[in-house]
C-alpha cells in the first residue's frame, strides 16, 4: 500500500484528501505547516508528496519542493503542487515544473477534482515503481 504525505494549511481539504484516498487504498498522512510535513518527510519516507504553496507565506511550498530536492537530496520522491496561487495572486505567467525553480512533478491548479488527483498520483506512483518479472 502506498503512502502519501499532503501538506497544505486548510484542515478540511486535507481531512477530505484523506478520506477519498484512504477509500481508494492509500495510507494518507499530512501535515499542516512545511515544517511539520519535512519532519514527516524524513521519519515517516513518503511515497509520493502533495503540496500546497502558500502556508502562510505566498511561496512557502515552492521553497519546501526546492528544499526536499537540494538538502533532502530526495530526487525521487514524486511531489505534486496544488495551488492556487494563479487565481490569488494574479500573476502574469504560469508557474510549472522546472528542474530549477519549482522541481515537482506535476503543478496543478485548486481547486482540483480528486478523480484528477487520484489519476496524477497513480501515473506517478506507476513511472517509479518496478515492475515484477515474469517468468516463462
Amino acid at each position: 500500500m502506498s503512502r502519501l504525505l499532503f501538506i497544505d494549511d486548510d484542515i478540511d481539504f486535507l481531512e477530505v484528501m484523506r478520506i477519498f484516498f484512504e477509500k481508494n487504498g492509500y495510507t494518507v498522512e499530512t501535515a499542516t505547516t512545511a515544517e511539520a510535513g519535512k519532519k514527516k518527510i524524513i521519519a515517516d519516507k513518503p511515497d509520493l508528496l502533495v503540496l500546497d504553496v502558500m502556508m502562510p507565506s505566498e511561496f512557502e511550498g515552492f521553497e519546501l519542493a526546492r528544499e526536499i530536492r537540494e538538502n533532502l537530496k530526495l530526487t525521487d520522491l514524486p511531489i505534486i503542487i496544488l495551488s492556487c496561487i494563479h487565481d490569488r495572486k494574479q500573476v502574469p505567467y504560469r508557474f510549472a515544473p522546472d528542474k530549477d525553480y519549482l522541481p515537482v512533478d506535476v503543478f496543478l491548479d485548486k481547486p482540483v477534482n480528486p478523480e484528477t488527483l487520484l489519476e496524477k498520483v497513480e501515473n506517478l506512483l506507476g513511472i517509479r515503481r518496478e515492475k515484477p518479472l515474469r517468468e516463462l
